[in-house]
């Protein structure tokens, strides 16, 4: 299969002061919920993921009207026509595309963390692999975003994230009998970014967009 990321940076539009201007390009119900977030950061961070939805939709010539957006009941969000998720850490934004099945995309930049807060979340053989690397910070990352993508991809919450045992040497990950497809997605120096997907993956185009 074939995937489409578009990428977006937050940075340059804070310092512009863009709030603004880049509000009424996304329905009112959006707009709200991007000003009920707390920090800049995040609400930048929430009306990029939706804009560069809407330039997805527009590429494969589908409705942009993101008030159509409907929700599964793990909170999921999706369009008829298009698979499609989005994530963001610090000033960077993602959204993936597939017309071929579900997919789960993950970003996480690398920073500083105490492994004792996440000792839930990975098995014994997957603390094992990520203590005894040689950059045990960005092994943790490696594991966390593809554990991440593989319960987007399933339409799964948090809370299943510790059933989740990953191979090291592995690019798939089976449950119930099922196979999904994981590959690194290089999206900047610093970061982890990882897709999962139901359909082995053909290619990747990345695409930067600017506001």
């Amino acid at each position: 299969m074939d995937i489409r990321i578009y990428r977006a940076q937050t940075e340059s539009l804070i310092k512009q002061n863009s709030l603004q201007q880049l509000l009424p390009q996304v329905p009112p119900l959006l707009q709200l919920k991007a000003l009920r977030y707390q920090s800049e950061l995040s609400r930048y961070n929430y009306l990029i993921g939706r804009l560069l939805l809407k330039s997805g939709l527009n590429y494969f010539g589908l409705d942009d009207d993101l008030e159509k957006i409907e929700f599964q009941e793990n909170g999921k969000p999706v369009l008829s026509g298009i698979h499609f998720n989005i994530s963001h850490s610090d000033h960077q934004v993602i959204c993936g595309f597939s017309q071929e099945g579900p997919l789960g995309v993950d970003l996480e930049k690398i920073k500083p963390i105490d492994f004792e807060n996440f000792t839930s979340m990975f098995s014994a053989k997957e603390w094992s692999a990520i203590r005894g690397a040689d950059d045990p910070i960005r092994t943790f990352y490696w594991f966390w975003t593809r554990k991440e993508s593989i319960i987007k991809a399933m339409g799964r919450t948090l809370n299943y994230l510790h059933q989740i045992e990953l191979d090291v040497t592995s690019d798939h990950f089976v449950v119930d009998g099922k196979r999904y497809f994981l590959r690194q997605v290089a999206i900047e120096d610093g970061f982890v970014g990882t897709i999962c997907t139901e359909k082995e993956i053909a290619s990747i185009e990345l695409v930067e967009i600017w506001f």
